[in-house]
């Protein structure tokens, strides 16, 4: 009988300690978010990326139509109604990746996802909305959470410009119409840390496509610059 005793007290010994296990994992929140890296996209173009409108969702959740509204700048990448807060649509945000920094001091870096379900509605696991209100021309300063908890968020600043996206030539990073010196030392001030070139500028220096920005790009825009290549 004491045996027997012994073992039911062993028993609920682990059923507590695991239950206090899982009320601290589950009473861990959020207590603060830092961008690690930001998206690929940070500037978006009229026609491309935007238009004029908003989405307006049926009630059976599935994707959204787009509506034109003069003066409501709307992101064209359509996503389902879980997504619709008043970004009226959803901001591109691949690249993206953060650190959570959660109540019990453990910390996590979470990269930007999509998913798309089997009716068609996009979901996002890091979400956006445009600072003090809706999205304008020029730069927008927005705010990413989490759904769980929409109070702790963080920033970053993208720029929406109007008109077509303009033609863009492979080693023109400074954006002066010429690839030549002056790019190639941008690239090589860039591998050394001097400075930090946006991501837009990131892939036009990129020449060879292998994601890394060094000498051998600067090369391949010296050699562009007198006609090797």
């Amino acid at each position: 009988m004491k045996k027997f005793s012994r073992v039911i007290s062993v028993f609920m010994a682990i059923i507590m300690t695991m239950s206090l296990l899982t009320f601290n994992a589950a009473a861990a929140s959020i207590k603060k978010i830092e961008v690690v890296s930001l998206p690929t996209k940070t500037t978006f173009y009229q026609g491309t990326d935007w238009d004029y409108g908003y989405w307006k969702f049926p009630e059976d959740e599935g994707l959204g139509v787009f509506t034109p509204r003069e003066g409501v700048i709307s992101f064209k990448h359509q996503g389902g109604y879980h997504s619709f807060y008043q970004d009226r649509g959803m901001l591109d945000m691949n690249g993206l990746v953060v650190k959570v920094t959660y109540s019990d001091g453990k910390t996590k870096n979470v990269a930007y996802k999509e998913t798309k379900h089997s009716n068609g509605v996009v979901t996002q696991n890091i979400l956006v909305s445009p600072k003090g209100g809706d999205y304008k021309l020029g730069e927008n300063t927005v705010e990413i959470y989490f759904e769980s908890d929409t109070a702790v968020y963080t920033t970053y600043k993208i720029n929406i410009v109007e008109g077509a996206q303009p033609t863009v030539t492979k080693g023109d990073i400074n954006s002066d119409k010429k690839v030549n010196s002056s790019d190639a030392l941008l690239v090589l001030q860039h591998a050394v840390q001097l400075i930090t070139l946006t991501s837009e500028q990131a892939k036009i220096a990129d020449m060879n496509s292998d994601s890394n920005i060094n000498s051998l790009d600067a090369l391949m825009i010296l050699q562009t610059s007198v006609g090797i290549l």
